[in-house]
């Protein structure tokens, strides 16, 4: 009876070491599959171990041994393959060129980190990943819900992973991030060097700009936006229908990709030139001297004898300047408080009598600013998301999100915007669009301001 007593527990004991032997294994050569870059081999292996151990763990794994000498998997480190399979697979999306192939990972790797937040395994590392997903998904609903999954944690992040799965880049990364730290510097755009092409990190590589756990690029206290956008007019053929959900689009991407603080993005909707007047000035209040400022106006704009002026909505003929912001007016309210100014219009520009709107350059002040046509010709809409959508507003925010960055060069960004809208989303070279932007035109500013 005691033999066989001692055969089963000598059994028992064998099963639970080979099964040891088989997660661990896989694991192992998982971890040394991204540290030379294969992904695909990385995630099998990883997938492996989960089919021999299906759970991550975030304590230390004690091996079967004596009990008087007790020895701990990999030094007490938690047991990670869920997360890891999904990480190996945001690592082959990232450093993927088909675009398609890219998404469709980027989709799955989302859903399987969701699936781990799910289950309470609320880690620094699964947020952060999670919200980089989201933010290349340009999934900006995803997005919101990571942030306010987020905020509910208040920082007790209950769960740890695996941290040598990581570059050592990505780790202080994340640390920096749920520190709120803006310790990692953007990197300067060389157009010329493709190396820092904005939105293109090089294979293994962390993209340098400072990223909050949720995916948003760490906000800048100093920088404000007035985002104004009018679609209901008066007009005769005067309606620009894209014009107030672009307004929040355009919010969005502000606050994501480009270091915008929600509080201090104010956006005017269909408005009276008294309400953006009213809410320009309120702006400028709580604004210290010296900020960044951006405008971006949609909707109806004029130039009558030589000055540009932006309709209000309660705006009936297109003289009448009383129910119109007088756009030197606007840049007053700001140029006060030393802003920098960094202006773009989504305006249709008809030639009038030779005039049409941005024909009025500033000569004082420090002003940017972008028209999203060229003289004489309208502005398209195009459908997004199932939304109709400004043909700019959708260029501008892409290229937002490619560059990623608290301090975008302005000319840089005005080329890539072009290029966008020339091209299209799918294009290399050539381009049909019936719609041209214009590059920044410059007042007292260098050609590489940021904002």
């Amino acid at each position: 009876m005691k033999k066989s007593l001692a055969f089963l527990l000598i059994l028992v004991a064998s099963t639970v070491l080979a099964s040891a032997q088989t997660w661990s294994e896989s694991y192992d050569a998982a971890m040394k599959a991204l540290k030379s870059s294969q992904w695909d081999l990385a995630r099998a292996k990883f997938q492996e171990a989960v089919a021999s151990r299906p759970e991550d763990f975030s304590g230390p794994t004690n091996l079967p041994g004596p009990v008087t000498d007790p020895r701990r998997w990999r030094n007490g480190a938690p047991y990670s393959p869920n997360f890891g399979a999904a990480y190996a697979l945001y690592r082959r999306a990232t450093a993927s060129s088909d675009q398609a192939s890219m998404m469709t990972d980027l989709k799955t790797a989302a859903g399987e980190w969701e699936a781990l937040l799910a289950k309470g395994q609320n880690s620094r590392e699964t947020f952060y990943f999670l919200g980089q997903a989201y933010t290349q998904l340009r999934d900006v609903e995803g997005t919101q819900r990571l942030e306010q999954r987020l905020q509910a944690l208040s920082g007790k992040f209950t769960w740890k992973v695996d941290s040598e799965l990581l570059a050592p880049e990505e780790n202080a990364a994340i640390m920096n991030a749920s520190s709120g730290s803006a310790s990692i510097p953007a990197t300067p755009i060389n157009p010329t060097d493709p190396s820092t092409t904005p939105g293109q990190a090089t294979p293994g590589q962390l993209a340098s700009n400072p990223t909050t756990l949720a995916g948003r690029v760490q906000p800048v206290a100093t920088k404000f936006a007035l985002v104004i956008g009018n679609s209901e007019s008066r007009i005769p053929d005067g309606v620009v229908p894209f014009a107030a959900s672009d307004a929040l689009v355009v919010r969005e991407a502000l606050v994501t990709h480009a270091g915008y603080p929600e509080a201090n993005v104010d956006v005017v909707q269909n408005s009276t030139a008294a309400q953006i007047m009213t809410s320009a000035k309120a702006l400028a209040d709580r604004m210290p001297d010296g900020a960044t400022l951006l405008i971006y106006f949609t909707g109806n704009g004029f130039n009558l004898d030589g000055k540009d002026f932006l309709a209000g909505v309660d705006t009936e003929l297109t003289s009448d300047t009383s129910t119109m912001v007088a756009k030197a007016e606007l840049y007053q309210v700001f140029m006060g408080k030393g802003a920098r100014i960094f202006a773009f219009f989504q305006v249709n520009r008809p030639i009038v009598a030779g005039r049409y709107f941005g024909q009025e350059v500033p000569r004082v002040g420090m002003i940017a600013q972008t028209q999203a046509s060229v003289p004489g010709e309208p502005v398209y809409g195009t459908v997004r998301q199932g939304q109709l959508t400004g043909l700019y507003t959708q260029a501008f925010t892409s290229v937002l999100a490619e560059f990623r960055s608290n301090r975008v060069p302005v000319t840089e960004f005005g080329w890539q915007v072009f290029y966008r809208i020339r091209r299209g989303d799918t294009g290399e070279t050539g381009g049909s669009s019936n719609q041209t932007p214009t590059l920044p035109v410059l007042t007292n500013m260098a050609s590489d301001a940021r904002f």
